[in-house]
């Protein structure tokens, strides 16, 4: 292929790329990150209740995928005032020490564990959070309150 086709070809996939990502439209309340759309909670729950939360309004609790995605998810937790973290789409409930997604119970592709993490501290921490004021995930009980993002 000569030179000039090749760049029209590259020009033409990275228009649709574009394309694509600006075809999505988040409902009003959630925030749009690359392809993903975010709803960022006004008050603090429960892991089961932020759950049932995400899911009753037609997302998950928020399974952070990149460096990029937490970063993003930081800044938007600082300008909204969270104080402490937000509550992550994983358990250990099922097998102690193996944190897995609530979405389809595989272990993250991603991984942020602060050093020492998860240590299930009095033998009773089974959901993840990430920790704003650490910029990293934490193990705690999963009946604390603290907010959460629902994704989809």
């Amino acid at each position: 292929m000569n030179n000039a086709k090749s760049q029209l070809l590259l020009l033409i996939i990275a228009f649709l790329a574009s394309t694509e990502a600006s075809l999505i439209r988040c409902e009003r309340g959630w925030v749009q990150f690359g392809k993903k759309c975010y709803k960022f909670s006004h008050s603090t729950a429960t892991f089961k209740d932020a759950m049932v939360m995400c899911n009753n309004n037609g997302g998950r609790l928020l399974e952070l995928q990149s460096r990029e995605e937490e970063n993003w998810v930081d800044l938007q937790c600082r300008v909204r005032g969270y104080g402490f973290g937000v509550w992550l789409g994983l358990t250990d409930l099922q097998r102690e020490g193996q944190y897995v997604t609530m979405s389809d119970a595989h272990r993250p592709r991603y991984s942020n564990w602060m050093r020492g993490e998860p240590n299930n501290g009095n033998r009773n921490e089974h959901c993840a959070m990430y920790w704003i004021t650490k910029k990293a995930w934490n193990d705690t009980v999963c009946t604390g309150r603290i907010n959460y993002v629902c994704k989809k």
